[in-house]
């Protein structure tokens, strides 16, 4: 059956359109709210309201995102709350339809969407329980490795799932990160010894350690720093033990480094020792030493360390006989000895008898001493003897002379003097001064001529001039000094 729209009749006026009929398609509440529960707007899809769709989709985007990014329980509730709401007002706005029908195709799309979004949810959740347990498990066991290993394995769904808990794991992942710093710096200080970056390193790791959870994976790195020990050079693994033994207790996993120090130190004090007598270190190899059989005197390295001890202080011993030799050799050459003594310990001691000498200062008389009576430092000096200048000493006596013809006129009057000679006696092994004297030596006095010197036939001898010493009569001066 067909119909014929007939024109208005003539002098009427059109009617226009015709007026717009209200929507009587059924809506079912149900599949509203259902649909409204997946947070994606498909009820007011099904119902054609097409901007609370849309503003629920992006009201729905926002959050996400803003979950995502700032990963905190009130965002969850938001979403929540904000599917709430959608399922209230799609519910209320189905139901103030004229026309209400339940649709069970709607309701089954609108179920399993909704079902989808939750499932995928839920599994989202659990797979984050999941790397969660199996970070908890790694950074128990110090695997900080497999920490990173469970981080890595988050991605957006989890996020979105359960975003709260992945900050957990990242906490974790941020202390391995500080660990793993400060076990480099352990590692880099380790080979030189250089206390200055242990302590930056165990401080890095006290900072770690302060965290409850964070014992195991500290502890991961502590063991490492103490695996690389001791180390090659002996007198380094002293230095670090010598660190840890004085460092302060910090009431935390760190003090347990210490332990290391009794099982390695013995060892590492002996190849110290060792190590410094071989380059001829004496003093520093007798400390070496003694430090180590007055820390672990029972310990099986002590009896080498009391050798060694020995051995460093002959050593030590000769090293400063020689240098009081050196010293000796250089005063009595350079003329010195007397202004400033010096003594050789392996000089011999004063004795009844000869005791040899080293003649210092003017040789005048004392080169003509014998040469049984001159020693050296190096050997059997026992004592060393200053000479000073010679000076006149007590007259002995005073003769008369008469010039010779043409050399002048009257008697001249002379007065022979001893040689007076001071001396300063030293004993060589202490270099004390102990004797102080002068030298009287005599001699031939009124020979038959003296010689004098005039000018024009005008002159006189000397009237005060010496004896005529020979070598006997120097000896018997100096005997006194040499024969006790």
């Amino acid at each position: 059956m067909s119909y014929q729209q007939y024109p208005p009749p003539q002098g009427l006026p059109y009617p226009g359109p015709a007026p717009k009929l209200p929507d009587r398609r059924p809506r079912d509440p149900l599949a509203v709210a259902l649909g409204n529960a997946s947070l994606l707007g498909l009820g007011y899809f099904l119902i054609r309201r097409w901007l609370f769709g849309v503003l629920s989709l992006a009201g729905t985007a926002v959050l996400v995102v803003l979950l995502c990014m700032q990963r905190k329980t009130g965002y969850e509730f938001a979403l929540i709350g904000w599917g709430l709401l959608q399922v209230v007002h799609g519910w209320f706005l189905a139901q103030r339809h004229p026309v209400r029908t339940a649709n069970l195709t709607k309701r089954l799309v609108a179920l399993g969407v909704t079902l989808l979004v939750f499932g995928g949810v839920a599994f989202e959740r659990y797979d984050v329980h999941r790397i969660d347990k199996d970070a908890v498990a790694a950074r128990q066991a110090g695997d900080c490795p497999g920490v990173r290993a469970a981080q890595a394995k988050y991605n957006v769904g989890h996020r979105i799932g359960e975003a709260p808990r992945t900050v957990r794991v990242e906490t974790d992942t941020d202390a391995c990160d500080k660990i793993d710093a400060a076990a480099a710096v352990l590692r880099s200080a380790r080979p030189e010894a250089d206390t200055a970056r242990l302590q930056v390193g165990f401080e890095m790791l006290a900072a770690v350690v302060a965290q409850p959870d964070q014992q195991a994976t500290t502890r991961t790195a502590l063991n490492e720093f103490l695996r690389g020990l001791p180390l090659k050079d002996a007198c380094q693994t002293v230095a670090i033990t010598e660190w840890l033994r004085g460092r302060a207790k910090a009431g935390n996993l760190l003090d347990e480094a210490k332990q290391i120090v009794p099982k390695i130190e013995p060892n590492a004090l002996l190849g110290c020792g060792d190590a410094k007598l071989k380059s001829s270190d004496w003093t520093g190899a007798r400390s070496t030493y003694v430090l180590l059989v007055q820390r672990y005197p029972h310990a099986k390295q002590t009896a080498r360390a009391q050798a060694g001890i020995k051995k460093a202080d002959y050593e030590i011993l000769q090293a400063k006989i020689q240098a009081e030799l050196a010293r000796v050799r250089e005063l009595v050459s350079s003329g010195d000895y007397c202004s400033t003594p010096a003594k050789y310990s392996p000089a011999p001691k004063l004795r009844s008898g000869l005791n040899r000498a080293v003649f210092a200062g003017s040789t005048d008389y004392t080169s003509k001493l014998p040469s049984q009576w001159k020693g050296t430092t190096a050997d059997n000096a026992a004592m060393v003897i200053c000479a000073g200048d010679d000076t006149q000493g007590a007259a002995v006596r005073t003769c008369p002379y008469q010039p010779f013809v043409g050399g002048g006129t009257g008697i001249h009057y002379v007065t022979f003097h001893k040689i007076a000679v001071p001396v300063q006696v030293y004993e060589l092994r202490t270099g004390r001064l102990i004797q102080k004297t002068t030298v009287q030596i005599s001699g031939s006095v009124c020979p038959a001529t003296i010689s004098y010197t005039t000018y024009n036939g005008i002159g006189a001898p000397d009237p005060d001039q010496y004896v005529r010493a020979t070598n006997s009569t120097i000896q018997a001066a100096f005997r006194p000094l040499v024969v006790r």
